[in-house]
Order: C-alpha cells, then structure tokens, then sequence
C-alpha cells in the first residue's frame, strides 16, 4: 500500500505526512555524483518507532536531473592530472546552517519550506572518534597450520598473501607503483558454504602477517536511520587505516550486491547510497581488505573488478573431515577409548567445519545428562549430533528450494 495515499496520510497510523529535506540518492555504476537534501515525506510516529517509510517527492524530476547531470560530467574534458571531480549537489542548502547554529533535530521553517533533520539522540556522542570505536580491533586466533583446507584452496591464499610480503620488491624495486592503479590495496573475496573456513582463512593471514584484523559484519554497519549506514561503511575503513589492521568483511553480499536501478523510497536509496560508498571507500584504501559470503553471486561487477583474487572454498572431503573432527575435540574432554573418526566422517558427508564444531559441543551435551560415571564422550554421540543438525539444514533447505 502507498504511504502517500489519496490524503497523504500515513496508512498504519492515520496522521498527515511531514516532509523531511533527509533523502539521499546516486547513480549505479557512476559514484561520482550524489544528491543529498531530498525532500521525503515521512511518518513522525513511524520514525520514533524505527521504521523507515519514507518516499521521496518528485523522484522523476530528481531522477532526471541526475541523468542530465552525468551526461554533462562525462561529456566534460578533464586533461592531463586534472581528473573528474565528485559532485555533490543539496536540494537542503539550509543544513550546513542548522548545523552550525546548533539546532539540528528540530522542524524549523526556511523559505515557507520545512526543513528537518534528526539530532542526536540523548548523550549520544556522534563525533568521529566515537564512531571509530564502535570497531574493535583484535589480535589473530588462528594460524595457516591451523587451517583444514583443500591444497588448492591453500595454495591461492599463500599465492594472494605473497602479493603483500612481496610488496617492496614489486612495487619499489620493480616500479609497479608507477602503473598500480589501486595503489598497494590489496582486495581479496573468499566465497563458498558457510563454516568452510573463511573467517579462519582472514584470521590466519593476519597472523601471518603480524597484523591484527578487524572484522564486521552487516548487522554492525545497518543502521535504521538513513544515512548512518554509510558513516559505519566510513568509521569501519578509517579504523583499519589508522591501526594497519587487515580489514575483513563477513556477509559482504549486503555491502557489495548490485545496486537497485528502480528507487521507489528511501529505503532504495540508503542501499546504492552504501554500496556506493563502498566503492568509494575501496578505492581510497591503501591497506589489506578481505570479504566473505556465501552469496557471491549477488556481487556487483564493478567489486568484482577490485578483487585481487577470488578464492573458492569447498565442503571438506573425507579425509579433511576425520581431520577437522580430531582437532575439535579438546584433550581435557573426556571420551571413548578409540573414537571411530573414520566413522564420523563418512557420518559427516556434506557437512561444513562448523557444522562438525556445533556437533561436538552437542555430543559434549548429550554426555552431561547422563550419570557422572558415564560422562564420557562417544562415537554414537557424535554420530548422533551430527546427524540431527544436518537434518535439520537439510529439512530447512528443502523448504526453501520448494
């Protein structure tokens, strides 16, 4: 249903719209210009509560006039080392004022027109710094001897990892800095099923390197106020360039999928306005960055064209499994003399490394519950964990493949 309606009345609420000069927008493919200060009509009472649903006034003449505007940048000539500049453009000329004069989050009237923007909550800190420590920093956990992996699968992360020891050489001695167009940015994309090792894979690089990693999930930079997703974009990239941390991003499908053509709200637009500024981001990064996802698919090809490396992982074969089972089971743990691991692989099949951990921490459970006498780990414990929790992925795959 149309929040806009005959009556231009908020259709879960019942009250009249106010407008908002809040939205933003750009262009796929073409991050150089971006359009901020659009006028949005909005629900007060919807917005309290944390949902967005906003829709911009007029699309198809801002539409247009961004179409207008890239055809005029493209056709423009920029010799020599003078290079195309970002544009931006403010249909709300009055904010940088209201910011300045301290009244940012009231309604105030400016031109007959209102103009509104959203103060910070109560003691919320939104300064730089504050940001920057939202994202933590940590030392490596895991090493590349650690890691079970396919030997193909190895061989391209110590290849991609040679790239960044060898940095000195390629890029000074051998003056590949005078031709490198992404500077000594190193982007990787690690894809494949979940639990296959991916977060292990960036972890271990980074103690390779002597370095520590800093990852973040989508859930850490979505935020439900329009515009805050891209300053966490920002804050999480700014951090690993002032600490010289490997950067690595889990779920990178959400940041790095292709962008919407159709923009219809803000909610459209807050989506290219994050990948965009991913992009951006990218571009500007001289450090190490690593993403990860399991729906590589969805990647927008102007990512995939910044990737130094895309490297697959699989599901662990069998004897990867009987490995991955021995290495997950601590020896404090009580077990069975002569646990069957041929067993649990052949168990195991189509099972991922984290699938085998979950299983372990299941059959420990399954121990507990029974006498202290008899709290001892065994092979159809094991057997049994594993079993129900790839039921269970099976069943709820099933269901969504119907």
């Amino acid at each position: 249903m149309s929040l806009l309606g005959s009556k231009k009345k908020c259709p879960f609420h019942g009250i009249e719209l106010e407008i908002a000069h809040r939205g933003k927008k750009s262009i796929p493919d073409f991050p150089l210009i971006e359009v901020l200060g659009l006028p949005m009509l909005y629900c007060p009472k919807c917005f309290d509560e944390g949902k967005d649903t906003s829709l911009e006034v007029e699309a198809g003449a801002t539409n247009k006039f961004l179409r207008d505007l890239r055809k005029l940048l493209e056709k423009a000539d920029f010799p020599g080392q003078l290079s195309k500049p970002k544009i931006t453009v403010n249909f709300n000329p009055f904010k940088t004022a209201l910011e300045e004069s301290g009244q940012s989050g009231k309604i105030l009237e400016a031109n007959g027109k209102h103009v509104w923007r959203r103060g910070p909550k109560e003691n919320e800190d939104d300064s730089e710094d504050t940001r920057l420590e939202n994202f933590e920093t940590r030392n490596p956990k895991h090493s590349f001897d650690q890691l079970i992996l396919e030997p193909e699968t190895m061989s391209r992360l110590r290849e991609a990892v040679n790239v960044l020891v060898s940095q000195e050489l390629i890029y000074d001695s051998w003056n590949l800095k005078s031709v490198a167009r992404t500077g000594r940015r190193v982007a990787l994309n690690f894809y494949g099923p979940p639990g296959t090792g991916k977060t292990l894979a960036a972890d271990a690089i980074a103690n390779y390197l002597g370095k520590e990693i800093l990852i973040v999930s989508y859930a850490e930079l979505e935020s439900k106020y329009v515009g805050e997703t891209p300053k966490n974009i920002r804050a999480a990239f700014q951090k690993a360039a002032k600490t010289g941390a490997v950067l690595f991003f889990d779920e990178a499908d959400s940041v790095l999928g292709k962008r919407l053509t159709n923009i219809s709200q803000s909610a459209d637009n807050s989506i290219n306005v994050a990948r965009s500024t991913t992009l951006i981001e990218l571009d500007n990064f001289d450090g190490i960055v690593i993403f990860a996802s399991n729906l590589v698919g969805n990647y927008d090809t102007a990512f995939l064209r910044r990737m130094l490396a895309h490297i697959e992982f699989h599901l662990p074969s069998t004897d990867q499994r009987v490995a991955i089972w021995k290495c997950h089971i601590p020896p404090e743990m009580p077990t069975e003399e002569n646990l069957d691991f041929q067993k649990l692989a052949d168990d195991s099949a189509g099972a991922a490394g984290g699938d085998i951990q979950n299983a372990i921490l299941l059959a420990a459970s399954y121990a507990t519950m029974r006498q202290k006498s008899e709290q001892v780990v065994k092979t159809e414990d094991l057997s049994r964990a594993i079993e129900f929790l790839l039921q269970g992925k099976h069943k709820i795959i099933g269901h969504h493949t119907v």
